[in-house]
């Protein structure tokens, strides 16, 4: 194959976009004024991204001739971090250009291409002294994978292009040789061979993506169990790749526009020749990639990571942004030496992901056995619906300086007499598996409306808050529902806050964004929840009408083992404050967290520290006392 010329190519307007918003976010972050990525060139280093949030002397296209001894240039050439704390002190960087446009400080890391090449460098540059710690130098570090991920698709579309041309070349060589030496005959020869490949081509394979067929998936796992068995070295593995949302892309936009998403999946996940895969579409939303191998664990975990990379890729259609909701299901010859076996077991697998929640994950017997468990809660809560055996606990949200509850959030619960407690995050996803969720959801949102319009005459500015399932956001009539529920029970909007998980958001943007902005013009509070564990949540908060942010307890409870967490928080705290939102953080359960909290200034704290879920007779006695007390204060004083 051709060499790939990587200095010819271009930047995509999409892929710059995103570079704009990385620097943009690491010189807010950081509190830099200047944050840029550079390319190199033979005989010249070019801005290709600069922030445009501060003022800074450096703007997109301004180039420098080399060798000059820049800064950016030094590490293209050493291939390492570089930070120079305060040049003005340093003998080897006093005369640096950026001296003269005030820039004194620099920390910058090499990007390369996925060749080894080198594209330029990731920067960051300070007016005043600076050491630039570990925690910027990690986030630097994240960005600059991210961005080296981007060039690698950018590279790959390249080489599959020139890969594409160069196959044609040689086919038509070819084929005009052999015109040449028999036209009459190999015309004939051609025409048999193409209707002959054509019928067993269409035996094997699914017509609309050219994939493995499910009857060629079961025949070549038998052949692959077969090799297995008589060399052991030669493991397999297969993978179930579940879309949840494949049947409603189907839907919406068409057979033939859902499987060319599923050809572009397929095409980024790149050239997996080395590790000899076979693409199969057992059924029309799920793919299937068998794996031999003589190193399986190796690739096994060099190919998952390759799947959720991609999985977070988005696909446009007719303008619309989408993603593919994709859970991975594994199964070994470790698990079965039989073709049907390791087959069901990775769709077993695959299954238990979307009820877990995680990318993906391997078979085992006890996934076998959670999957009956959850298969007779499903029918348990059928019952359960019916017969309106839910009830709701309230969990105390207060301010963290007085303890004074402010709001609660209303959480599902469901005691079984065999099953016992069955929580809100259960309850909740079983309700989505079974299309139980607008029963439930229903439930949830009539009885704590109910609730806070009883509440919010005896407790002033007590707001309800209620978590939203993404089935329940992409209703058309989920907010006529919401209106026609405060009017009944005569609640103001202010007093109710809705929820909404990242998870929501990514299943339809559009859907999403038309319903949060009726929400909010009716005057619901809008909070997205779980902030920080997504991969684009700060890019949410410009795209939605949202009123503050609930930060993960994952973080919280990291603060006293983890200084990079608190950094994290209060860089989340900082931004949520400049975009006027409140922020609200979970999880708060020993004296430290509250301290935190209340030095930062955050105005809602949440977790055992404060009270743990209530049943709501409790919950309404223990509310109505500190009101009791809290006005008894009030008079005296």
């Amino acid at each position: 194959m051709s060499k790939i010329n990587t200095s010819n190519l271009r930047i995509p307007e999409e892929m710059a976009a995103n570079w704009q918003n990385i620097v943009n976010l690491l010189a807010e972050i950081v509190a830099v004024p200047a944050a840029l990525i550079m390319r190199i060139h033979p005989d010249s280093i070019e801005v290709v991204a600069s922030n445009d949030n501060t003022s800074q002397p450096y703007s997109i296209g301004d180039s420098e001739a080399l060798p000059q001894g820049l800064y950016c240039e030094t590490v293209v050439q050493d291939q390492k971090t570089l930070i120079v704390a305060n040049a003005l002190k340093d003998p080897q960087w006093d005369k640096n250009p950026d001296i003269a446009l005030g820039m004194i400080a620099y920390c910058g890391m090499p990007i390369n291409w996925p060749n080894g090449e080198p594209f330029g460098t990731i920067c960051i540059l300070d007016t005043k002294e600076n050491q630039f710690n570990i925690t910027y130098q990690n986030l630097m570090g994240n960005f600059r994978r991210a961005i080296e991920s981007q060039i690698e698709t950018l590279y790959q579309n390249e080489k599959l292009k020139l890969l594409n041309y160069e196959l044609k070349s040689r086919v038509k060589t070819r084929t005009q040789d052999l015109v040449d030496l028999n036209y009459s005959l190999n015309v004939e020869i051609d025409r048999r061979r193409a209707a002959e490949q054509k019928i067993r081509y269409q035996q094997r394979h699914d017509l609309g993506t050219g994939f493995l067929n499910r009857n060629s998936l079961e025949i070549e796992t038998e052949q692959y169990i077969k090799e297995y068995l008589t060399s052991p070295k030669q493991e397999v593995a297969a993978l179930h790749i579940g879309f949840t949302n494949g049947q409603r892309i189907q839907s919406k936009y068409g057979y033939s526009v859902w499987e060319n998403i599923l050809i572009q999946y397929r095409e980024r996940l790149g050239d997996l020749t080395r590790y000899n895969v076979l693409t199969a579409r057992p059924t029309s939303s799920h793919l299937v990639l068998l794996l031999q191998s003589t190193q399986l664990e190796e690739h096994l975990n060099e190919l998952c990571h390759i799947l959720v990379d991609v999985g977070h890729s988005e696909f446009s259609v007719d303008g619309d942004k989408l993603h593919l909701h994709a859970y991975i299901g594994i199964s070994t010859t470790n698990d079965s030496a039989s073709a049907q076996s390791i087959l069901k077991q990775a769709a077993e697998a695959m299954q238990s992901c979307k009820d877990s929640g995680h990318k993906f994950s391997y078979y085992s017997q006890a996934i076998s056995d959670v999957q009956k468990h959850i298969n007779q809660l499903e029918s348990y809560l059928l019952q359960a619906v019916r017969n309106d055996d839910l009830l709701l606990y309230f969990q105390p949200k207060v301010e963290p300086e007085t303890h004074r509850w402010t709001g609660a959030e209303a959480l599902l619960r469901w005691r079984h007499p065999i099953l016992g407690d069955v929580s809100n995050e259960t309850l909740i996803h079983l309700a989505e598996q079974n299309g139980l969720i607008f029963e439930v959801g229903n439930f949830v949102l009539r009885s704590a409306i109910q609730k806070a319009s009883e509440w919010v005459s005896q407790v002033p500015d007590f707001k309800i808050a209620v978590n939203i399932s993404p089935v329940q956001l992409k209703n058309p009539h989920f907010t006529e529902q919401i209106q026609e529920l405060l009017t009944t029970y005569n609640l103001p909007p202010n007093y109710l806050e809705l929820e909404v998980t990242e998870s929501s958001l990514i299943a339809d943007e559009i859907v999403a964004k038309n319903t949060l902005s009726s929400l909010n013009a009716l005057g619901v509070t809008l909070s997205l929840d779980d902030f920080g564990t997504g991969y684009a949540s700060f890019n949410y908060l410009k795209k939605f009408p949202f009123d503050g942010i609930k930060i993960d307890k994952s973080f919280i409870h990291q603060l006293e083992h983890s200084t990079e967490d608190e950094e994290i928080v209060r860089s989340i705290i900082s931004v949520a404050k400049k975009l006027n939102l409140s922020v609200t953080v979970e999880g708060v359960e020993t004296l430290h967290h509250a301290t935190f909290i209340i030095n930062e200034g955050c105005e809602v704290g949440q977790g055992f520290f404060y009270g743990k879920p209530m049943p709501c007779d409790e919950f309404e006695l223990s509310l109505f006392n500190q009101n009791y007390l809290n006005n008894l204060n009030g008079t005296y004083q």
